[in-house]
């Protein structure tokens, strides 16, 4: 356990010496939030409605802002192609003796990206809602600490999904097409739109899928926070975040087993 935290450790000291490009970052955050404050403002002045779907338009702009700063918060493409790039290129095979699993040092180091680019993303994201719609009504400051605990898990998820993704290069030449494919889906169903928005079919799957525990729950937690919703959340979280690590382990066991058959 000793040895992932220094993993950690030196993943975020790594990642703080990116300080300019965090920041700058950022720029294009405050102009995707306020391009979409404006669309839903219209769409909401536009109707007679003043709730769409148990929404109001303080609550779907709060909801657009976390379900964003996950985005930003964690590059899905390059947790892929670290995994993909190490196993296409052969540089697995120099890291095989180490005194660690290779899945769980690449997630760990993911984590100390994550946790870092956090450090902005969370006070910004925070800032930026305050100062466009003001203070979430529903969302009292006992209630920060387990939402954190939601958006943390949530974004632990994405990084051990998206690995797993990284790890189908074992067997195909290229693993981020299903990268990018679940990037997509992540954005339509559960970044750009609340699961509430969907044919009622759809808003099942969407409920009890891996884009829920990613991205739409802690979204909805933070517009509208019950503790009922939390346990709910928290829970598929876990559910998932164990299924991907069972299945990424199981992927990194079986390929390993070939690399060593064939000699790296």
């Amino acid at each position: 356990m000793n040895k992932y935290l220094s993993i950690y450790k030196t993943s975020v000291k790594q990642e703080s010496k990116t300080l300019i490009n965090s920041l700058t970052s950022l720029i294009s955050l405050i102009v995707i939030v306020y391009v979409f404050k404006q669309l839903w403002e219209f769409i909401y002045a536009t109707g007679t409605q003043t709730l769409i779907k148990g929404y109001t338009i303080e609550m779907m702009i709060w909801y657009l802002v976390v379900a964003e700063m996950v985005a930003y918060t964690l590059n899905a493409r390059e947790v892929t192609q670290s995994f993909s790039y190490d196993i296409k290129s052969g540089k697995l095979a120099y890291k095989l003796n180490k005194p660690y699993n290779y899945f769980m040092y690449n997630i760990v180091t993911q984590c100390g990206i994550f946790s870092w680019k956090l450090c902005f993303t969370l006070p910004a994201g925070i800032i930026i809602g305050l100062v466009l719609l003001g203070p979430v009504k529903a969302l009292n400051i006992i209630y920060f600490i387990p939402w954190l605990i939601t958006l943390l898990a949530g974004l632990l998820l994405l990084c051990v999904a998206y690995g797993t993704i990284g790890l189908l290069s074992f067997w195909i030449e290229e693993a981020t097409p299903f990268a990018w494919i679940l990037n997509k889906m992540v954005l339509l169903l559960g970044v750009f739109f609340p699961p509430e928005f969907f044919p009622g079919l759809l808003q099942q799957l969407i409920s009890y899928s891996p884009i829920y525990a990613m991205v739409s729950g802690p979204s909805k937690l933070f517009a509208n926070f019950s503790w009922e919703l939390f346990f709910n959340v928290f829970s598929v979280q876990m559910v998932y975040i164990v299924i991907f690590f069972v299945i990424g382990l199981s992927l990194y066991k079986i390929g390993t087993r070939k690399v060593n058959m064939y000699g790296g």
